[in-house]
């Protein structure tokens, strides 16, 4: 968590970290496999793709806590792979389909063994993870594919805001209504925050200053531009992707990043049921259900798959019958993570699903809790090639660990085949499991 010390984080702030937040939840949807425990993983899987240049647009994203950094909201890194030869860290008014090198600034670059050299003297370590992640400069690159014919349909916000080293912070919303027959309205306010002193000192109280405009036109997205064609017949050409493809709920529009607003927050919604594991259906235990998501997040290694397709945490009281099955944990109680995942195998061998070992790391600890035997329904155990199964699972965590911390990261592995050999080859597959938005 971060801390502030004796000065209040601007509305502007506090929207960047909730994107920020949400953006966690919804990289795209195949992360790569990485080792547990040790630094064993080579790229073997994807030695073909690694020999093959990268090609396509390839981006990540940092927090800029404060603004100090400038980035407008979420500060992001781009790697345009033009070609086998080209490539383009940043671009022209208009975005990527506006790009010319032979005006704009484009690099060539090559690549040796696990190094990327650009024609500008930098350089930097180079990982193919995935057809879709690259791993530079040990930062996680997602590959963003274009939207073009795309329709939205919502208001979608953006705050912005930096500040200098006297105090003064320099803020602007813009706000736009996008409708699904191709028309927009948009309005912005911009202005500048003190700290009501002139010299920034923090003496005084906070003041702002602003205006307001709005239109409205048509807008049209092609590839990664959005085109916005206004009622007095301006123009404007904007670098568009989908932060959490193919999701909408976030829009990056020129150096923005905007929210979709929820509508619907407001109206109450009903509770989600408890996931159907034995410590319900055999009434082991009473849950409070505290948070439920349905990421349908895949992880791969080679021909095995796993999606995760929802968790949810809940609080156990657990039955008198059964209290003295579940001592060892403190008298804070006891927090259930159930969870829903589909296990495919393409490969050409069998494998065992019951070999399948679920651990979750506890964060700030090198302790880590193994899945529950007993507490879910048994599935078949040996699944052929070109058979899917879905499963569940549950892990019992100390309410002492779930409330002092806010993310987690699942691990599945190691997976065996008739013959005792682990298919994932000692590589775990994971998942970032959070406890709430």
């Amino acid at each position: 968590m971060l801390a502030v010390r004796k000065k209040k984080l601007p509305l502007w702030v506090i929207s960047v970290m909730m994107l920020s937040a949400i953006l966690l939840l919804f990289v795209p949807s195949v992360e790569g496999a990485q080792g547990k425990g040790s630094e064993a993983y080579t790229n073997a899987n994807v030695l073909a793709a690694a020999k093959v240049a990268p090609k396509g647009f390839y981006a990540k994203w940092e927090m800029d806590v404060g603004g100090i950094r400038g980035c407008s909201t979420l500060c992001w890194e781009y790697f345009y792979f033009i070609n086998d030869k080209q490539v383009a860290t940043t671009f022209p008014d208009g975005g990527i389909d506006a790009l010319n090198c032979s005006k704009d600034t484009c690099l060539t670059y090559q690549i040796k063994g696990n190094k990327l050299t650009l024609s500008n003297g930098k350089s930097y370590t180079f990982k193919v993870k995935s057809a879709n992640e690259l791993e530079i400069n040990s930062g996680k690159f997602i590959k963003y594919t274009p939207s073009t014919g795309l329709k939205l349909h919502g208001k979608y916000e953006s705050f912005s805001y930096s500040s200098n080293a006297l105090g003064t912070g320099y803020a602007s919303s813009i706000t736009y209504v996008f409708n699904k027959d191709g028309t927009f309205v948009d309005s912005s306010i911009v202005g500048v925050t003190t700290d009501g002193s002139s010299t920034g000192d923090n003496s005084g109280t906070s003041t702002s200053v602003g205006s307001e405009s709005k239109a409205s036109g048509t807008y049209q997205i092609v590839n990664y531009t959005l085109s916005l064609t206004y009622k007095d017949g301006k123009t404007k050409k904007l670098l568009f992707f989908l932060p959490e493809q193919p999701s909408p709920k976030i829009l990056r529009i020129g150096g923005r990043d905007f929210l979709l607003a929820d509508g619907s927050a407001s109206k109450p919604q009903p509770p989600e049921p408890p996931y159907a594991d034995f410590l319900t259906t055999k009434k082991i235990a009473k849950k409070q259900v505290l948070f439920t998501f349905k990421p349908k997040k895949s992880d791969q290694y080679d021909n095995i798959t796993i999606t995760l397709q929802g968790y949810q945490w809940a609080k156990l009281t657990i039955e008198p019958a059964y209290v003295k099955s579940f001592q060892g944990f403190s008298d804070k109680g006891i927090v259930a993570l159930t969870a829903k995942y589909r296990l495919d195998n393409t490969s050409t061998q069998t494998v065992k699903v019951n070999s399948l070992q679920v651990t979750l790391d506890l964060p700030d600890s090198k302790a880590s809790v193994k899945a529950a035997n007993g507490l879910t329904p048994t599935v078949k155990d040996e699944l052929k090639p070109g058979e899917s199964v879905e499963s569940m699972l549950v892990i019992l965590v100390p309410a002492e660990h779930f409330d002092k911390n806010r993310d987690f990261k699942l691990w599945f592995g190691p997976l065996l085949n008739l013959h005792g050999q682990d298919v994932l080859q000692e590589e775990w597959l994971n998942f970032n499991i959070w406890k709430k938005l």
